[in-house]
């Protein structure tokens, strides 16, 4: 899998990399996540088709198995039951793009206004990552990412202390707070994730009132 992955990456094009998290365990929501169906598009379909208009290509990382039938490359971690974090080194890994934006599976509220303010501050800024921070903390799996960022996480899986938000702490990061997205008409709410049922109702509620 390095061998392959180095020469996959060898020689950066322009635009961004995106890539969809999908190897979660989904244990407290008792099935999978990425496959919860609303307004008649699983969450994956949904964020497939929110990422794509932002991204040069989009990636699916996780097991092969389940995936095959949404068309697109399927990468397992280099560094099996490491987590997202392992999720992150592997894409950067493999990526033949300088700037990459990684989200998680399960953000049924995430809008593409989001993506796109994303997308602007990777392309402005001097830092290594852009991430929203909200009340609730830093939102890293709604994020872009530096490939320059990879030594700095590959030494935060190997150390085992943390996750990627104790990553964080070691990289240049710009913030995008909740001010900003107010001011552009967005809601921290849209990093809702579903880890349980009840998060889910809370998210179907959200969304028939929004699709009203």
């Amino acid at each position: 899998m390095h061998g392959s992955a180095s020469a996959h990456s060898r020689g950066r094009r322009r635009g961004l990399g995106g890539f969809i998290l999908v190897g979660g365990q989904s244990r407290r929501m008792g099935r999978n996540k990425a496959f919860l169906r609303a307004g008649g598009r699983s969450l994956l379909e949904r964020t497939i088709e929110l990422l794509r208009p932002h991204v040069e290509e989009v990636t699916l990382l996780g097991p092969k198995e389940g995936y095959a039938r949404f068309g697109l490359q399927v990468l397992p971690d280099c560094w099996p039951r490491g987590g997202p974090l392992a999720g992150l080194c592997t894409g950067l890994v493999v990526s033949g793009y300088d700037w990459n934006i990684f989200l998680a599976c399960d953000l049924p509220l995430l809008e593409g206004r989001f993506l796109e303010l994303l997308r602007e501050r990777a392309g402005k800024t001097r830092k290594w990552a852009v991430v929203p921070r909200t009340k609730r903390g830093w939102e890293p799996l709604a994020a872009a990412y530096h490939r320059r960022c990879l030594p700095v996480l590959r030494r935060a899986l190997a150390s085992r202390k943390g996750g990627v938000v104790d990553a964080l702490g070691s990289l240049p990061v710009d913030a995008i707070e909740s001010g900003e997205l107010e001011v552009r008409g967005l809601s921290s709410t849209l990093f809702l994730n579903v880890n349980r049922p009840e998060d889910w109702k809370r998210a179907e509620r959200a969304l028939t009132m929004g699709s009203r």
